[in-house]
């Protein structure tokens, strides 16, 4: 491959596959992957200015039937620790995020198996109804797909009831890595990459906003980030011109302390901060039809 005509291309905002982004990842200097995205979102931005969401993250509930091997929040179901928030304890949290600018309830918890689209719906509409200000950016495809199993719905059916409901957007949460080899040995429990993005795109048929994620530096190949990448450019490519779809994509390394796929698998997050301002750079790089990264 031709470095600099990858490079044009990049910077002329052309989707590159996922071998040419790897070919760029893997034979540009981190100050040049830098600069190209740098001059992407220049262009993006007009103004050299960077925005920020301020919310706060509030866990409907900590019991969870996905089994994730890379998390240390989850309960099973009937253990002691198991907790349902309060209606008062929303109340706490919601008024401290107000009082220091926030005006978004990042609003995700386990996979309960008892909680189903009506515990949500009930849930929302008291929320709005307290706080009519507070954006509710709420669940994600995998607790989506969870609601729709425990109550026999479709995904439309779903997202319409929790969007009337007072759900403003989707986070791009359970991502993890798309590929469904990576998703049997980290997340059995979880949906499949195949019905995370199905969800997507059906949220965005209901022009419902949302972000995209990855966690990255666990069992994954470079090849299959890549692959992610791509996944998430196409959905975004397939949304209605009136829907903003995907507003964001947020990568993040995977955390490694106490988790089961440490002590159990012995995987640890292997992810210098120089790869981690790379896979930044590569994500604006690849994904140039979504706004924020």
């Amino acid at each position: 491959m031709n470095k600099q005509h990858l490079i044009d291309r990049a910077l002329n905002k052309d989707f590159l596959s996922a071998i040419e982004g790897q070919f760029l990842f893997k034979n540009l200097s981190t100050t040049e992957l830098m600069w190209i995205a740098h001059e992407l979102r220049i262009e993006l931005a007009k103004e050299n200015v960077v925005t920020w969401q301020i919310d706060r993250n509030i866990n409907t509930t900590n019991a969870c039937v996905a089994n994730c091997k890379f998390c240390n929040f989850f309960r099973p179901p009937g253990h002691k620790d198991v907790y349902i928030t309060t209606i008062d304890e929303y109340k706490i949290k919601i008024k401290e995020t107000i009082k220091y600018g926030g005006d978004q309830i990042l609003l995700q918890g386990g996979h309960h198996p008892d909680l189903g689209v009506e515990f949500y719906i009930s849930l929302f509409k008291e929320l709005k109804l307290l706080f009519p200000n507070i954006r509710l950016h709420a669940l994600g495809p995998p607790e989506i797909a969870h609601i729709c199993k425990l109550d026999k719905l479709s995904y439309k059916e779903a997202l319409e009831l929790l969007k009337g409901a007072g759900m403003d957007s989707l986070p791009g949460a359970g991502a993890e890595i798309l590929n469904d080899r990576v998703r049997k040995i980290i997340s059995t429990g979880k949906c499949s990459g195949i019905e995370w993005l199905d969800i997507m795109r059906e949220a965005h048929k209901l022009n419902i906003t949302t972000s995209a994620t990855m966690m990255f530096g666990h069992v994954e190949t470079l090849e299959e980030r890549f692959e992610h990448l791509v996944w998430i450019r196409e959905v975004q490519s397939e949304k209605p011109k009136k829907a903003k779809g995907f507003h964001a994509f947020i990568p993040w390394t995977f955390m490694d302390n106490k988790t089961l796929l440490q002590r159990v698998k012995g995987i640890n997050s292997n992810i210098t901060d120089d790869e981690y301002i790379r896979m930044i750079a590569i994500s604006r790089i690849m994904l140039p039809n979504i706004p924020n990264i």
